[in-house]
């Protein structure tokens, strides 16, 4: 079965002239070749139609036809206008509703059609040039006073149109104007508020003359940022006109129901041809009826074509005709679904010597070019081959639609999978259950090799969201650099990089150790019995340095290395708690591998490399500190005078929560899990060394130590007696009652 066997094949290979509209035969032709959505037929009857009739008078505005090229705009005014100057035409038009509604204006207007070309006149100079001329020729003497003779230009037009009317009195007079957008374009910024003024007067015209002005543009000019510096004249005219959007749905239906017709039995044959492979794709069941209309095209070509923006004289309807003339008398795979995806696009693009002419075009090309070449020559194994070659002419063709090129923003393999219909028939070899999570892997999997085939340069993978994208900055593949330097690393160097890491869970990262060369910190613990807070010392690394760390404190906690610890001798100390990192998985080595050549290759660059390396070791910074805070309860060992457990096991039958002092809606973190662990193994031990140390009702610690002695003082002295003063008179016997009573007192 060929593809032309299941279509009726309406070719659409030349581009409307607004001019030929005036000839009945073209007219002719142009009104029954136009084929009208739903949308489109409420856009004609609820505002083209009312906005130009005149037998019923309402808030007449100018129109104006917003489509990208190629869309049918042209066609569209050309069968409006060729409806208003020939009734007999109404007949033609294929939609009952617009047909009833057009005998409003059939035949009610003279048409004046202009193309606006490379002309350095003002807008008010062409058009009145174009309705002096045409006027003429209808019999109708009446030229505009010059521009610099008057301060409006409606009486003129109330003028023309009373001459018109003296020689038309049942008639309107309709001018349409084509290409509007890209005159105003080449205006300079003085002339073209000038232009945009006497567009808002042309449009004002509209709402108490029998004249009518209907423009086509490329895009929504309101919403332009390039006339951003003219927005006051923007917004009038807006005030004047009304806008007709050619959609992607207008367009879809014009390729459903013109380019590729089909009757009701070729539909049926397409319908069973696409059913078995609906359960490889996400969407094609539910969008079959969509699928079946528009085959072979897939439905989102053109969603995607429109989205390039980087190249405006596009024409999707022409794109379409001539790809679809190639494949005619070709055979319909059955084997896989045989769709014309967007991928098909990037050949017309890369072969239009213009297109080169862009740069951001032609960035994409050579990044494409370098890839295509990789592919063949590198990728394994070959059977991978046809279907990388799709992926990047996809993602080659989806870094055009992006707006920047260089953002980090692609398409997911899933995307990918549904949006191209790929397949491989392996998949359906396997007979799994889930045939879509299959091909989707298989994706995924030609994706990496390409990835690898090219030593991760030109392609990348947005970690975030998966989504992969051409990367034209990636000329230096960083991530397989930093890779290979993390296979040579030592263990030291590992363990000095876990300790970066660490610094940043114990948050002392921004304190000044306290032996310089050392990673020692002086630290606080609280001693929960007497809610007061003993000084000690935070050590990353063994008790072979506790020498260094002077004068001598309550308590010694140590982070041993975990990759190459040193020897050393724990003497079971009733003050030392050792700290062991022992559960870690691939994502914590991978993480500490990347981080640690990360930082060190940083340290060797400069420059924008530099920041790259810096840049991306922040990133494995945020995984390593992630992942310790996530694993910290069964990741670490505690040993404690000979005694060593899980951080869970010291905590069995305890409340950490209450222990470390948080509300109910707090999250515990590193540090405090930390410090809670290791003030109850030395809670003992600070017993014995101030057994009548005394208890205090509120914690007392290094911060406000001093300002609850001076408090108590105070109070001592007759003044307030804050809850502060009261909780440590209170620790130090010092109250009986109220009253201030020191002879108990030890």
């Amino acid at each position: 079965m060929k593809y032309g066997e299941l279509i009726q094949f309406d070719p659409i290979e030349s581009v409307v002239q607004l001019r030929d509209a005036g000839k009945s035969t073209a007219a002719l032709q142009l009104v029954n070749t136009y084929v009208i959505s739903e949308e489109m037929a409420e856009r004609l009857t609820q505002l083209v139609i009312p906005q130009m009739q005149f037998e019923h008078p309402v808030d007449n505005k100018g129109l104006l036809v917003v489509g990208n090229y190629g869309t049918g705009k042209s066609h569209l005014m050309s069968v409006v206008s060729s409806l208003a100057a020939d009734a007999s035409l109404v007949d033609g038009l294929k939609n009952e509703e617009v047909r009833a509604a057009a005998t409003q204006i059939a035949g009610r207007f003279k048409v004046v059609r202009t193309e606006i070309g490379a002309t350095t006149m003002s807008l008010r100079d062409i058009l009145v040039a174009e309705l002096e001329e045409n006027l003429e020729k209808l019999g109708v003497e009446y030229v505009f006073p010059e521009a610099d003779t008057i301060t409006s230009h409606k009486r003129a037009f109330e003028d023309m149109m009373t001459k018109f009317g003296d020689v038309y009195p049942e008639h309107g007079l309709l001018l349409v104007v084509d290409e509007l957008l890209d005159y105003l374009r080449t205006r300079k910024d003085q002339e073209l508020i000038l232009d945009l003024n006497f567009l808002r007067e042309v449009g004002e015209v509209c709402k108490d003359l029998r004249f009518r002005f209907l423009a086509g543009v490329q895009e929504a000019i309101f919403d332009s940022p390039r006339f951003a510096f003219v927005s006051d004249s923007i917004r009038r005219v807006k005030d004047r006109f009304e806008q007709i959007l050619i959609a992607r749905n207008d367009v879809k239906f014009v390729v459903a129901e013109r380019l590729l017709k089909k009757t009701v039995e070729q539909q049926a044959k397409i319908r069973e041809y696409l059913t078995p492979f609906a359960k490889y794709y996400d969407g094609l069941n539910e969008r079959m009826d969509e699928f079946v209309r528009l085959f072979p095209v897939h439905p989102d070509y053109i969603d995607t074509f429109e989205r390039v923006t980087v190249v405006e004289k596009r024409e999707v309807l022409k794109t379409l005709s001539m790809g679809m003339k190639g494949v005619l008398d070709k055979k319909v795979p059955a084997d896989e679904p045989g769709l014309i995806a967007f991928d098909s696009y990037w050949n017309t693009l890369k072969q239009n010597a213009s297109f080169r002419a862009i740069p951001e075009i032609r960035a994409v090309i050579e990044c494409s070019q370098v890839l295509e070449s990789r592919i063949e020559n590198a990728l394994t194994p070959k059977s991978y081959q046809p279907m990388a070659l799709r992926l990047i002419h996809a993602l080659s063709v989806h870094r055009l639609t992006t707006g920047d090129i260089y953002s980090p923003i692609g398409a997911s393999a899933a995307e990918l999978r549904d949006r191209l219909c790929l397949f491989e028939p392996l998949i359906a070899e396997m007979g799994s259950d889930e045939p879509d999570k299959d091909l989707q892997t298989h994706v995924e999997t030609v994706l990496r090799k390409i990835h690898s085939a090219v030593s991760g340069q030109f392609i990348s993978e947005n970690k975030d969201n998966h989504q992969f994208y051409l990367d034209l900055k990636k000329t230096d593949d960083f991530d397989a650099l930093i890779d290979k330097r993390a296979e040579a690393l030592g263990q030291n160097q590992l363990d000095r990089f876990y300790y970066e890491a660490l610094k940043r869970v114990m948050e002392c990262q921004d304190t000044p150790t306290h032996v310089t060369g050392y990673k020692i910190w002086q630290h606080e613990l609280v001693w929960q019995e007497r809610k007061a807070a003993r000084t000690g010392y935070l050590f990353f690394g063994a008790p072979n340095e506790r020498s260094t760390a002077v004068p001598q404190r309550d308590f010694y906690l140590y982070f041993i290395q975990p990759n190459d610890p040193p020897r050393f001798k724990d003497d079971k100390a009733n003050d030392e708690v050792f700290f062991r990192l022992k559960g870690t998985d691939e994502v914590f080595q991978t993480a500490l591998k990347s981080y640690a050549a990360a930082l060190d290759l940083a340290a060797t660059s400069s420059g924008h490399a530099k920041a790259t390396y810096e840049s991306k070791a922040n990133g494995f910074l945020k995984e390593l500190v992630r992942w310790l805070q996530k694993h910290m309860t069964s990741a670490f060992e505690v040993a404690y005078q000979g005694r060593t457990k899980s951080i869970a096991e010291w905590a069995k039958g305890k409340s950490v929560r209450d222990l470390s002092g948080l509300s109910p809606h707090e999250t515990i973190n590193f540090r405090d899990l930390v410090n809670t662990i290791a003030g109850l193994c030395l809670a003992p031990n600070f017993e014995n060394q101030a057994p009548e140390y005394p208890v205090f009702s509120v914690l007392i610690t290094g911060s406000n130590r001093t300002q609850a002695a001076q408090d108590a003082l105070r109070a001592i002295a007759g003044q307030n007696r804050t809850r502060q003063a009261t909780a440590v008179l209170d620790a130090l016997e010092l109250l009986d009652g109220e009253k201030v009573e020191p002879y108990k007192s030890k």
